[in-house]
């Protein structure tokens, strides 16, 4: 009942809180019968959460640390939002790994009334660009629950969670949904050597998980990777007619680059360490004068003018009455969270759970106030609501003004840099050329 109230307002706050959102080939979730979503988990509970509204219908449950399920509202909180407990040994030692008895039965009892299941196939959350082995603990639950409740139709769905910024207000969010696993395939095999067939499954199901997400082979490519997207993208975008909006576009020049760094990683990696180094001080350079690297890109410079500049600040006086009026009505529960989570959460991945959480609570709580507010001051009852309303919209433009506001800085200070430092805006121009050229060069 609870998870049915709030699937509605989770909508709402998912839609504020990403920029794109989008789901590929969700009519492989979408299905008749029992479903078993193995998916790698880079960002706690917005894994699930997001996942779970964006793929709507059908209802999604999923297993979630049993560590987190505290005796009295906090376990019927979770399990009312289809929260199912599982235990690992370090975190409820043998006595936790014996309840997981139960957890299964309740798994196999989900399945059998068709419903759809996420676990998390590394066994653990890391905010990481890669895929991490997959623990053996998912072929048992799957092949125990063929065994136990007879599911021969089961399928088992892998799934790919790609955020641009897992940790940031205002990034996109990309699940990669790929071709059903239909686990009848494997029964036969099964009944002759289970512990064979197993390791089978797993090492076919890793392969279809990692072509799903941006995999870098090597963590210390991480950094390199997000300069070469964000100084190659707009190129590669246009050479191949993509779509600056589509999410799958953003999903392939990825995959693109990755592949590229990870297979010269292998043959020439001391071709990586200089590219590296010359994106490094490409990057500290835009650090030091405060811009970023699209106002040095050739292809924008034609918009890089005095009279863009003027007619940005025109916009930005002409709708400040807007802007302060979103303030108002949000900048208090905006800042309450931003407080909250970057002085009580520490660990990265919990970061955007918390900020949705938090601001969930806060927001309506904030517009609550504003209505009973409002109410209590006026004559007319149609006031209330037109005013929280007002804040809503007036809201909504704020997240865009506040980036337009940024850029509108950003060529402020480029025209400055090229007027009284014309060599440094020159010397990072010819940089940035250089390290597209050497990339082009591995392609």
């Amino acid at each position: 009942m609870l998870w049915h109230i709030l699937k509605y307002y989770i909508c709402f706050v998912l839609a504020t809180y990403f920029k794109r959102r989008k789901v590929k080939n969700v009519q492989h979730v979408q299905v008749k019968g029992p479903v078993i979503i193995a998916m790698n988990h880079p960002n706690a509970f917005m894994d699930p959460v997001a996942f779970t509204v964006l793929a709507y219908p059908p209802r999604v449950f999923y297993l979630a640390r049993g560590d987190a399920f505290k005796k009295g509202i906090v376990t019927v909180l979770l399990e009312s939002l289809g929260i199912i407990p599982i235990f690992r040994i370090q975190d409820g030692g043998k006595e936790g790994l014996k309840k997981n008895d139960e957890t299964y039965e309740r798994v196999n009892a989900l399945l059998k009334r068709n419903k759809k299941i996420i676990v998390f196939a590394e066994g653990l959350c890391v905010q990481e660009r890669r895929l991490r082995p997959l623990k053996k603990g998912v072929p048992r639950m799957i092949f125990g629950a063929v065994e136990t409740s007879d599911l021969k139709d089961l399928t088992v769905v892998p799934v790919g969670a790609n955020y641009s910024n897992p940790s940031q207000f205002r990034s996109n969010v990309f699940f990669n949904i790929g071709e059903p696993i239909k686990v009848s395939d494997y029964l036969e095999s099964y009944q002759e050597a289970p512990a064979k067939t197993m390791n089978r499954f797993l090492a076919d199901l890793a392969p279809r998980m990692k072509e799903l997400i941006i995999h870098i082979n090597h963590k210390h490519n991480e950094h390199l990777i997000e300069h070469i997207e964000e100084i190659y993208k707009y190129k590669f975008f246009k050479l191949h007619h993509y779509d600056f909006n589509n999410l799958e576009h953003d999903f392939n020049f990825s995959t693109k680059v990755v592949d590229v760094i990870n297979k010269t990683e292998e043959t020439h990696p001391e071709k990586v360490k200089g590219l590296y180094a010359k994106t490094k001080h490409y990057f500290s350079d835009l650090k030091k004068y405060h811009i970023k690297d699209w106002l040095i890109n050739p292809a924008k410079q034609n918009n890089l003018n005095y009279l863009i500049l003027s007619l940005r600040v025109l916009v930005l006086v002409l709708s400040l009455p807007i802007y302060i009026r979103g303030l108002i009505g949000n900048y208090i529960p905006y800042k309450l969270t931003h407080l909250l989570v970057s002085k009580k959460v520490r660990v990265v991945e919990f970061k955007a759970s918390f900020y949705m959480g938090f601001g969930a609570v806060f927001f309506l709580v904030y517009y609550l106030l504003q209505y009973f507010i409002v109410k209590a001051l006026s004559i007319h009852d149609w006031l209330p609501l037109l005013f929280v309303i007002g804040s809503i919209v007036t809201g909504y433009i704020c997240l865009h003004l506040s980036p337009f506001r940024k850029k509108t800085i950003g060529i402020y200070r480029a025209l400055k840099l090229r007027s009284k430092h014309a060599k440094v805006f020159e010397s990072m121009s010819a940089q940035r050329k250089d390290i597209i050229k050497t990339f082009e060069e591995l392609l």
